[in-house]
């Protein structure tokens, strides 16, 4: 199953729980509807093959785990053909700077 980017674009790819760049690089895990980085960072949450910053998630660290392996990455996926705004902004990028985005703080 491929990840897209809110404008339609494949951007990454889910190989069992675990979401990996186009080339094949391991960036993150899905735990239900909540995406966290592998140093347990919450990075935003999964929503119709996306990954978006949604109003009202519940953000919380969680014990960082082992990076998976690198995957061969699946042929190039194709773009949507049709793409709804749902209004949440994506977050992909942000698993693959690494960056904070302003969910380092966790919820309680």
């Amino acid at each position: 199953m491929y990840v897209y980017s809110t404008a339609g674009e494949p951007v990454g790819f889910l190989y069992e729980t675990f979401i990996h760049d186009l080339e094949g690089r391991p960036l993150a895990r899905i735990i239900g509807t909540r995406v966290h980085r592998f140093d347990g960072s919450y990075a935003g949450e999964w929503f119709k093959e996306m990954v978006v910053e949604r109003p009202g998630s519940r953000p919380r660290m969680l014990p960082p785990i082992a990076s998976p392996p690198w995957r061969t990455p699946p042929a190039t996926g194709t773009r949507r053909r049709a793409v709804v705004d749902y209004g949440f902004a994506d977050t992909f990028e942000q698993l693959c700077d690494g960056g904070g985005g302003g969910f380092s703080e966790a919820a309680e």
